[in-house]
């Protein structure tokens, strides 16, 4: 019984990795209330949860205000430019839906429009946390990597959208213990998750790239 509990036990070993996505998790939930400081938070936290997807020991709290701190203004900047694009499509979708048939074109673009754009979103802050370039060209790897990698893209997508339909239209007990999940370690969890998908898709770029994406590099295949 003594052996589980030792150090280097893979059962201490596991408890540890929890115990970090929980604290990761209110950390990161108390950082995203400001609302203007999520870009920064979710950067910081896939800084951290890449590192425990790639089997390091960080520690999770020192680590994640520190790349809170060095990625806080361009992750802001390209937090804000995405919030006013996901406003624009917002907006559109509601005045394309009071034109009624007359507007199905209207609808067919923005339904487009809203994929890339949740296609960006998918990747642009693990790219952040992991490659130091322009916002615009982040934003284009983002892009381009969703595309190219689709069938990852959409499995990265149903680890978003399966829980979010299971809150929504589970019934009363599942909503709630998905509510519990959410503010214990849902995020920490769904990003860890995520990443040991991304991580693998990182690599294969890396090495076609011979190295990290610079401002005039992008994915190619």
């Amino acid at each position: 019984m003594g052996r589980i509990f030792r150090m280097d036990s893979p059962f201490t070993e596991a408890m540890t990795k929890l115990f970090d996505l929980i604290a990761l998790n209110i950390i990161f939930l108390l950082c995203c209330l400001p609302v203007i400081t999520i870009g920064a938070s979710c950067t910081a936290l896939h800084t951290m949860t890449m590192k425990i997807a790639n089997g390091d020991d960080p520690s999770v709290i020192k680590g994640f205000f520190q790349a809170l701190k060095s990625n806080f203004p361009q992750a802001t900047l390209t937090w804000l430019l995405l919030l006013v694009g996901g406003g624009f499509l917002y907006v559109d979708s509601l005045i394309a839906a009071q034109v009624g048939t007359g507007g199905l074109l209207m609808r067919c673009l923005l339904g487009f429009f809203s994929i890339l754009y949740l296609f960006v979103l998918l990747y642009i802050f693990q790219i952040q946390s992991r490659y130091s370039n322009t916002i615009r060209k982040n934003l284009q790897n983002a892009l381009l990597m969703a595309i190219r990698q689709l069938p990852k893209t959409i499995l990265l997508g149903a680890t978003v959208i399966l829980p979010l339909l299971l809150t929504l239209y589970g019934p009363t007990s599942v909503f709630l213990i998905c509510i519990v999940c959410f503010l214990v370690i849902g995020c920490s969890l769904v990003a860890c998750i995520q990443d040991r998908i991304v991580l693998k898709i990182f690599d294969y770029y890396d090495q076609i790239a011979g190295e990290s994406f610079t401002e005039d590099d992008s994915p190619q295949d």
